[in-house]
């Protein structure tokens, strides 16, 4: 399966990813068939923001107390979201065999990308305020920007997986009206 990178890199992106290939189910589309993937790009339009407030936070060496628990909260919540998202692409490998090897591993890479976020995001191992109210840290921006690229990279797969099982369901339910329809008109 491959999909054509949007805007920023991003596979599926403004619905200009297109999926082909087939599993090892027989489940095959036409290497013709474009899919819009409008559905993945609205589903990872939140997540960005949240990662998009995280990176952009101001490269001050000396950041209050509000402002890092501000960046802890969204590094927490996006952890939050990500365990959530992970249960259901669980859930969905559980349900499909044939899939389920490949969802897997991407939702084992975004679990583990959602809590590095969180740990490079935890104040609380952080030796607190000096004289004037700041506190001074080192913040491991580019891990956090990796975490962040492999984050997306693997809840865009686990996405596109679960739209190959949606398109799977669709077909069959297709494929099972055509025949009774055809063995009702024979």
């Amino acid at each position: 399966m491959a999909a054509s990178p949007g805007p920023a890199g991003v596979a599926g992106a403004a619905g200009a990813g297109a999926v082909y290939g087939s599993g090892p189910s027989g489940f095959a589309l036409d290497s013709g068939l474009e899919i819009k993937t409008r559905s993945v790009e609205q589903t990872l339009l939140p997540l960005v923001s949240q990662i998009t407030t995280l990176i952009n936070h101001k490269d001050k060496t000396k950041k209050s107390d509000k402002t890092l628990q501000a960046i802890q909260r969204v590094g927490q919540a996006v952890n939050l979201a990500v365990g959530r998202f992970v249960k259901v692409g669980e859930a969905i490998a559980n349900e499909n065999w044939d899939l389920k090897e490949e969802i897997n591993i991407a939702c084992i890479e975004a679990k583990q990308a959602g809590e590095t976020i969180a740990a490079l995001t935890d104040i609380t191992n952080l030796n607190h305020a000096e004289s004037d109210g700041q506190i001074t840290i080192f913040t491991d921006k580019t891990g956090v920007i990796k975490a962040a690229r492999l984050l997306l990279s693997s809840v865009t797969k686990v996405l596109l997986l679960a739209d190959r099982v949606v398109i799977k369901q669709i077909i069959t339910s297709r494929n099972k009206r055509l025949t009774i329809y055809n063995l009702r008109h024979s």
